[in-house]
């Protein structure tokens, strides 16, 4: 069981990783855990429940260290959430599938 201001600084990390996907920093929740080696079912779980005792200090560095998140906010909620203004990022649209036709070969 996480005290209460471990519990705070888990609500201050997934408001971060929230902002970063919809900033477009991140595309999808999943590409971030495979790319840093997190195991989703931890963060699900943390996620649901913030006194588990999942949080890993390896996580936090990430934030810090890849998207410039200032320390200080994610340990205390003071100050300034990034080290440099968060732009936003314009993810490519997705296309939209339609049929196409092929032509019938002649004689079929």
């Amino acid at each position: 069981m996480q005290s209460d201001k471990s519990q705070e600084v888990t609500r201050r990390f997934f408001e971060i990783l929230d902002e970063l996907v919809q900033m477009g920093h991140i595309h999808f929740m999943n590409d971030f855990y495979t790319e840093n080696n997190i195991n989703s079912r931890n963060i699900y779980q943390l996620r649901k429940d913030h006194s588990r005792d999942i949080l890993q200090l390896e996580w936090l560095t990430i934030l810090i260290e890849k998207y410039k998140v200032s320390g200080d906010y994610l340990l205390t909620g003071k100050g300034k959430k990034y080290k440099k203004p968060l732009v936003y990022i314009e993810r490519p649209k997705r296309r939209k599938y339609t049929k196409h036709k092929l032509p019938m070969a002649a004689g079929l």
